[in-house]
């Protein structure tokens, strides 16, 4: 019998140099190891990879059992036989045999593709490696097994210059014309500038997560599309992303398929949490999700039971930010909950709701502002702003409720003016919302306004900072930066004062 049954590799490794190393030095410590990571990740490369490495640490070589074909729970212990090349005509049940094979050897065991037999598999490997001492498991899957002794391996998506470079070796392989690599990004270190395109190659790698399943799909469009095609089609990318490699599992063949394996992996609550937290543009935390996501079908009280079940599976990561913990979709994982969203009809009611916590938290953080949690004020605000801006978004949308605009705009004045940002930031969310159609609030107006005018002065008195760092010399009291300032604040309260008027009869 062979010591080893994985199989060749068809195509080059790239990238994951670092991954690689941690997962084999894992190996050395802990009998079982679970690598998880979202569809398409490439977990199953990375665990192949490791386990070649490691091969010559155990006596009886490597197996793998790949449990992703099968569908009846009663068949894992005989797929585990078969995986490791046993014949037995004694009428022993499957586990009796593979418990007697494994006490006295030494073998890497690889348990490839158990997600949806957890159940069976769990016990299964916790008496294998309580009855065989010498047995390792290295396990892959998209959620943990929860076996005591287990050590999880969380696989994250490829970082910018690993994902560039896969892109640019399958590109090639699928003959498209050729498409700058890391080095080229970098301007081949010698300082030249990028090559041409660069730009959106790397624009490309982040819309697509960075997941290689979706990276080598798009490669496979090379040779049809260009890059900047490809930019401006991935609003669907699930119809775009297809045509996967022949004989490779249906569920590896195209994106929607990929992610759409962990949707059927989910209970219904899961599924309609996962929908929900589609509409969240950024990071976002525990209170925001119980608010924003809760309601009778889905208690605020469960709502951290179910966003654990997403969490275990990869499709929610976990952030540790200065504001505390918070949570994100990968924009992929969030472009499939956003169909499920509209399929349900809820995209605008769960919109709304989110418009609605944001405005309260933009509201809240201008009331703490002058407090002494100025620090998790500025903390909470700089996490918030992706869906501080979808917020906006929306009132803006929505004609009836652009004076929402204005007045979500004018209370995160101290968003731009004592948090480091610059102020011709704020004075362009103002702006948007002052001059939307149908904003005849005056409060509204009035808050916009304010806003801007603060965000003005902002803007002149770092152009008078720039000045005097320049060498100008300091200006002294009176001269142009503060007229200029002065002219600004009675220009914008002239506005202020018209606009709430409103039009002169």
């Amino acid at each position: 019998m062979r010591r080893s049954n994985l199989p060749a590799e068809l195509n080059r490794f790239v990238g994951r140099a670092a991954e690689q190393s941690a997962l084999t030095a894992l190996l050395e410590t802990s009998r079982l190891v679970t690598v998880v990571g979202v569809g398409g990740v490439g977990k199953t490369r990375l665990a192949l990879r490791a386990a070649a490495g490691a091969q010559k640490r155990y006596g009886e070589g490597v197996r793998i059992a790949d449990l992703a074909p099968l569908r009846d729970p009663d068949l894992v212990a005989h797929a585990l036989v078969e995986a490791l090349g046993l014949t037995d005509h004694t009428p022993r049940g499957p586990r009796e045999v593979l418990v007697e094979h494994l006490a006295e050897r030494r073998t890497l065991l690889v348990v490839d593709g158990f997600e949806h037999l957890v159940e069976s598999c769990a016990p299964l490997v916790r008496e294998l490696l309580a009855h065989a001492p010498g047995l390792t498991v290295l396990a892959v899957g998209r959620r943990p097994l929860r076996v005591a002794g287990e050590a999880v391996f969380p696989l994250a998506p490829m970082g910018e210059a690993d994902a560039v470079a896969l892109l640019a070796e399958r590109a090639a392989e699928a003959g498209a014309p050729v498409v700058p690599d890391a080095v080229d990004l970098a301007g081949k270190g010698t300082g030249a500038a990028p090559e041409p395109g660069a730009e959106a190659v790397r624009e490309l790698c982040r819309r697509l997560d960075g997941i290689p399943l979706a990276l080598e799909l798009a490669a496979g469009r090379l040779p049809l599309l260009s890059v900047e095609q490809m930019l401006h089609r991935l609003d669907d990318r699930f119809r775009l992303l297809t045509d996967g490699e022949r004989g490779a599992l249906p569920r590896h063949q195209t994106l929607r398929t990929a992610i759409g394996w962990s949707h059927e992996l989910c209970t219904p609550e899961e599924r309609l949490l996962w929908a929900r937290l589609s509409v969240f543009a950024g990071p976002f935390d525990l209170e925001a999700v119980e608010y924003v996501c809760g309601s009778r079908e889905l208690p605020p009280e469960r709502v951290l039971d179910h966003l654990g079940g997403l969490l275990a599976q990869s499709l929610v990561s976990r952030e540790d930010t200065p504001a505390g913990p918070s949570y994100r979709l990968l924009d992929t994982v969030a472009a499939y909950g956003a169909e499920w969203l509209a399929a349900l009809g809820d995209t605008e009611r769960m919109r709304r709701r989110h418009r609605d916590w944001y405005m309260g938290l933009a509201t809240w953080c201008e009331l703490e502002w002058f407090s002494p949690r100025q620090v998790e004020v500025a903390a909470r605000t700089d996490a918030a702003l992706p869906n501080l801006r979808a917020a906006l978004d929306l009132c803006l949308e929505l004609q009836e409720e652009a004076h929402l605009a204005q007045h979500l705009a004018g209370t995160l004045w101290f968003a731009w003016v004592g948090c480091g940002r610059s102020p011709r930031a704020g004075t362009g969310w103002s702006g948007r919302s002052r001059w939307s159609r149908g904003t005849r609030r005056r409060g509204s107006r009035r808050c916009g306004c304010w806003g801007t005018w603060r965000c003005s002065r902002g803007t002149a008195r770092g152009r008078w900072r720039r000045s005097t760092s320049a060498g100008s010399g300091p200006v002294p009291r009176g001269t142009r930066w503060r007229r200029r300032t002065r002219r600004t604040g009675w220009a914008v309260s002239r506005c202020s004062r018209t606009i709430c008027r409103g039009p002169s009869r």
